[in-house]
């Protein structure tokens, strides 16, 4: 193979992975959901707490990028877990030309997930 084939040929590889890598960033992995269970032992824990339900809901990106109806669809998955504490972490919104949407922030929040204990 000649050198300048196989730089043509290294190239166009790279440049396919990064579009392979943008469009899961923004078509797949937005709806990648992920529940998992696992008992956490923590020590001096108080007995009422034990047994109980923590989820953590993250990265909700709420914004123009994907219509945000299935981020209240997994609330209401969420909710048939009945947890007792919820805990919501990392990125909230997402800009939309340079401003965040509160009303569509506020629409989802309106449905979102609350503990029975906080």
């Amino acid at each position: 193979m000649k050198r300048r084939t196989f730089i043509r040929n290294s190239f166009a590889s790279v440049a396919g992975l990064d579009t392979e890598t943008a469009i899961y960033a923004w078509q797949v992995e937005p709806f990648c959901i992920e529940f998992v269970e696992m008992e956490m032992p923590i020590k001096n824990l108080p007995t009422d707490l034990i047994r109980k339900t923590l989820i953590q809901i993250s990265d909700m990106h709420i914004g123009k990028r994907f219509d945000y109806s299935y981020i209240i669809e997994t609330f209401d998955k969420v909710k048939e877990l009945k947890p007792a504490y919820v805990v919501y972490t990392g990125n909230f919104v997402t800009l939309h030309k340079g401003k965040i949407l509160f009303e569509d922030f506020e629409k989802v929040m309106q449905r979102s997930v609350k503990g029975t204990l906080g």
